[in-house]
C-alpha cells in the first residue's frame, strides 16, 4: 500500500470517531444545564483519550502524515500538543466541577465554550493539515 494510500485509508477511519467527538459538542451546544454536563463531558474525556491515542500510535495518523510531510514536523509536534492542552483542561474542567461542593453554572458553561471553541480549532487545522498534504502528495503516488 502506498504511503497516500494509507492516509488515506487511516483517515476515512478516524472520520468515524470525529463524527461521534462532533456528535458529543454539538449536544454541549444545546441547552443543557451545568449539571447534566459532566456526564457529556466524561463521555468526551473517554472518547478522546481513544481517539488522540489512536491518532499518536506507532503506524497511525501522524505518522502517515510525517512520513508525507517530514518538512512541516512542527506543525505536526503542535497537533500532537493540543492533544494535551485539550485533555487538561477537560481534566480540569471536570475535576472542579466534581469537587465543588457547589458548581459555578457561568464558570463551567465558560469553559465548556471554551473547550469548545479549542477542539473546533483543532480539528480544523488536523483536517487542513491532512487534505494540504493528501492533495500536495496525490500527485507523486
Amino acid at each position: 500500500m502506498s504511503s497516500v494510500s494509507r492516509l488515506e485509508s487511516i483517515y476515512t477511519d478516524l472520520e468515524k470517531e470525529h463524527e461521534r467527538v462532533m456528535k458529543l459538542l454539538a449536544r454541549l451546544r444545546t441547552d443543557v444545564a451545568a449539571s447534566d454536563l459532566l456526564p457529556i463531558l466524561d463521555e468526551l474525556r473517554t472518547l478522546l483519550i481513544i481517539h488522540f491515542a489512536r491518532e499518536q500510535l506507532p503506524d497511525g495518523f501522524y505518522e502517515a502524515l510525517g512520513e508525507l510531510a517530514e518538512s512541516r514536523r512542527g506543525e505536526l509536534d503542535e497537533l500532537i500538543a493540543e492533544h494535551g492542552s485539550i485533555l487538561s483542561d477537560l481534566n480540569g474542567l471536570l475535576k472542579d466541577a466534581k469537587d465543588s461542593p457547589v458548581v459555578d453554572e457561568t464558570d463551567v458553561l465558560t469553559r465548556v465554550a471554551r473547550l469548545l471553541a479549542q477542539l473546533d480549532a483543532h480539528e480544523q487545522k488536523e483536517h487542513l493539515f491532512a487534505t494540504d498534504v493528501l492533495g500536495a502528495n496525490s500527485d507523486s503516488d
